[in-house]
C-alpha cells in the first residue's frame, strides 16, 4: 500500500485546494482527514514534483526586487532597499526618494511603546526634518550617542538630541535627552560620567532598544563631521586612512573587514552604545547612499554593525565591483 504523501492524486488534490481554492491547511485537513503535518508533506512533495511551480511577477516599481534577494541571503539582512537614480533629476530629488523609503520602513516596522535609538549626523537630521507626513507612533526615540563637536556646524544642528526630539515630533512620540559629549581626551573621565544620574537614565535604556537609525560615514567622503567638528585633527583622519579605516558607525572607525580593533584607543573614548549593545538590537538601520559610501557599507556589513539598509543603486553597484575584484559573487 503507498504512502499517503506518495499519492499523486491526493498531492494534486491538496495542492490545487491550498493554491487555487484558497484553503487554509486546516481547512485542508477537515476536507481530507487527514493531519497538519501530512498537509504540509503533501504541498512540499507538489513543489519538488514540479506539481506546483511558483511565479513571481515583479513589478516595474520593483526593479531591483532580484537583487535586493541575493544581498540579504549574503549578508545575511533583514531587508535591503535599493532606490534608482535613472530617472531623478537632481540630488535633492534623489533624497527625497531615499528619504520616502526610509520613513515608510519605518512607519511599517516600528510599533507603539518602542524604544528607538537614533545615531547622529548630516544624513539623519535630515531625514527626521524631510517633509514627508506619516502616521502617528507612540515610540520613544533614544539618542545613543553624545553630541557632534566643539564647533558649530553651520546653522544645523546634527547633535542626536536635536535628531531624536525631531523624529519624536515627526512620528507624534517622545524623546529622551543624552546630555554628554561624543568624544573624551580622558576613557577614566567618561567612565566616571557614565555613573552619573542623568547619563544612566539614558544609558539604561539601551538594552531595552527594538531598533537604531544610523548613518555610515566614510573616509572616502569629501568631508569629515569628526574633523569639521574639530574633534580630530585632519592629520589624525590621514593617519586612520593609512591604518586602513574605510568608515565609522556612531564616529568608532573599522577597517574593510569591520574590524575596529586597529583603531582601540581612539573608539574607546567614544560615549555612545557599546559595540555588544549594539550587536543585540533587533533592527539595526542604516541610511547611506553614493559610490563613496560603499567600501564603509561593506565594513559595516562584514561586522555586523547593520543588518537593514537603505541606499542607492550607484553605492550597490559599486559594492558589486568591489565584491567582484575580491571574487565574491552575490
Amino acid at each position: 500500500m503507498k504512502k499517503i504523501v506518495d499519492d499523486p492524486r491526493l498531492i494534486y488534490k491538496c495542492c490545487y485546494l491550498y493554491y487555487k481554492d484558497g484553503f487554509s491547511q486546516v481547512e485542508i485537513c477537515d476536507q481530507l482527514g487527514i493531519s497538519r503535518a501530512t498537509v504540509s508533506r503533501l504541498l512540499k512533495a507538489g513543489r519538488e514534483r514540479n506539481i506546483v511551480r511558483i511565479e513571481l511577477d515583479n513589478p516595474d516599481s520593483v526593479i531591483y526586487g532580484e537583487l535586493e534577494r541575493r544581498f540579504e541571503s549574503v549578508f545575511d539582512l533583514k531587508e535591503i532597499v535599493i532606490v534608482d537614480e535613472l530617472d531623478i533629476g537632481n540630488r535633492y530629488e534623489h533624497l527625497q526618494k531615499v528619504y520616502e523609503e526610509a520613513i515608510s520602513y519605518f512607519s511599517r516596522t516600528f510599533q507603539d511603546q518602542e524604544y528607538i535609538g537614533v545615531s547622529m549626523g548630516h544624513t539623519l537630521y535630515d531625514l527626521a526634518n524631510v517633509n514627508i507626513p506619516v502616521e502617528s507612533i507612540d515610540c520613544t526615540f533614544v539618542p545613543v550617542v553624545g553630541g557632534v563637536g566643539i564647533k558649530q556646524l553651520g546653522t544645523q544642528n546634527y547633535h542626536s538630541n536635536e535628531i531624536a526630539s525631531s523624529f519624536a515630533k515627526k512620528f507624534g512620540g517622545s524623546a529622551v535627552q543624552f546630555f554628554a559629549p561624543a568624544i573624551f581626551n580622558n576613557i577614566e573621565v567618561m567612565q566616571g560620567l557614565m555613573k552619573e544620574k542623568p547619563v544612566e537614565e539614558v544609558t539604561s535604556l539601551f538594552p531595552l532598544l527594538h531598533a537604531v537609525i544610523m548613518g555610515v560615514g566614510s573616509t572616502d567622503a569629501a568631508h569629515s563631521t569628526l574633523v569639521d567638528s574639530g574633534y580630530i585633527t585632519p592629520d589624525q583622519y590621514a593617519h586612520f586612512k593609512d591604518m586602513g579605516a574605510v568608515g565609522d558607525v556612531m564616529l568608532r572607525f573599522f577597517d574593510e573587514n569591520g574590524n575596529g580593533e586597529p583603531f582601540k584607543k581612539f573608539n574607546d573614548r567614544v560615549m555612545a552604545i557599546s559595540e555588544e549593545n549594539l550587536a543585540h538590537i533587533d533592527t539595526r538601520i542604516a541610511i547611506a547612499v553614493g559610490e563613496e559610501k560603499a567600501k564603509a557599507i561593506l565594513g559595516a556589513l562584514r561586522g555586523k554593525r547593520i543588518n537593514v539598509l537603505i541606499t542607492d543603486i550607484s553605492c550597490v553597484n559599486k559594492m558589486l565591483s568591489i565584491m567582484e575584484e575580491e571574487k565574491i559573487n552575490v
